[in-house]
């Protein structure tokens, strides 16, 4: 793939503007829905719990259909690029892997999933000329991760989730004493 095609547009500004415009529309739709349940009016001690989410609500869809009429006026000048196709791939080579890390916290434990997360990051860092060695990768990814566990679970006495390995590791731990 050559590095125009890399850098090509992937996504324009006016597509962001007009599809933010419209969740934000979506966004008070929803809120004067939800409003219209509690009461929207005035009762004997004043404002119905919905009164002012509704209005703001109201205002939200207002500003929202505004912007909608602006995008589509401006609509030949926002043909800029919002996104190239390499700036997304950076974002996503970031957003990737911490979305993984997030999921693997609830199987695998805080501290492994973050032994992990930093191993990764150190392993494919791309801004270094020459690459970590694997000594280097896993005495810092494994020293972060021992030191979150004395700061947090001995010092601090919060012990973080360390997931149903920890929890093996805990009862093995205990059953050899």
């Amino acid at each position: 793939m050559s590095h125009s095609a890399d850098s090509s547009t992937l996504l324009s500004t006016r597509w962001v503007e007009l599809g933010l415009a419209l969740f934000t529309a979506l966004t008070g739709a929803l809120v004067m829905l939800g409003s219209l349940e509690q009461g929207i009016g005035w009762g004997d001690a004043g404002p119905e719990p919905g009164y002012f989410p509704f209005y703001i609500g109201l205002l939200l869809s207002i500003a929202s259909a505004a912007n909608m009429l602006l995008t589509g006026l401006r609509w030949r000048a926002l043909n800029l690029a919002f996104v190239s196709r390499t700036a997304f791939l950076q974002v996503l080579s970031v957003f990737i892997p911490i979305a993984l890390f997030v999921a693997a916290m609830s199987f695998i434990g805080i501290y492994l999933a973050s032994a992990l997360f930093i191993a990764w990051f150190m392993w494919r860092d791309p801004l270094r000329a020459r690459p970590y060695g694997k000594w280097m990768i896993g005495s810092v990814s494994l020293g972060a991760v021992l030191a979150s566990y004395v700061i947090f679970a001995l010092w601090f006495k919060v012990p973080l989730d360390a997931g149903p390995l920890g929890d093996w590791l805990a009862l093995a731990g205990g059953s050899l004493k």
